[in-house]
């Protein structure tokens, strides 16, 4: 459970050199910007978001996701890709459970 802990508090940016990440999640923030333009790629998208950090949050020794409300997850990653289109849904979703458990640390 420390090393999960340890891995949520780690920088984004010393992930991006050597992870890798598979799925939806590797594609482009503009990709998930577009994804409402496909039922199927929207679906495929936001479940991989909501499926990464539910994974996060049942491997931490912490709840992080307190309660896990899927519009607030999909309306931070709508906000954070807009801001920053060239990066990965899967960092973006990655900048969120950090978020998230740094919130969970404070309660």
């Amino acid at each position: 459970m420390l090393a999960v802990a340890a891995f949520l508090l780690l920088p984004t940016g010393s992930l991006t050199a050597g992870a890798t990440i598979v799925g939806a999640g590797s594609q482009s923030c503009s990709a998930w910007t577009s994804r409402t333009k496909n039922a199927v790629v929207k679906g495929a998208f936001e479940s991989w978001v909501v499926g990464f950090i539910s994974g996060l949050n049942v491997s931490s020794d912490r709840e992080i996701i307190g309660g896990g409300d899927f519009l607030a997850i999909v309306a931070w990653m709508d906000r954070r890709c807009k801001s920053s289109p060239t990066d990965q849904i899967g960092i973006a979703a990655l900048d969120l459970a950090m978020q998230l458990a740094g919130s969970a640390a404070k309660r």
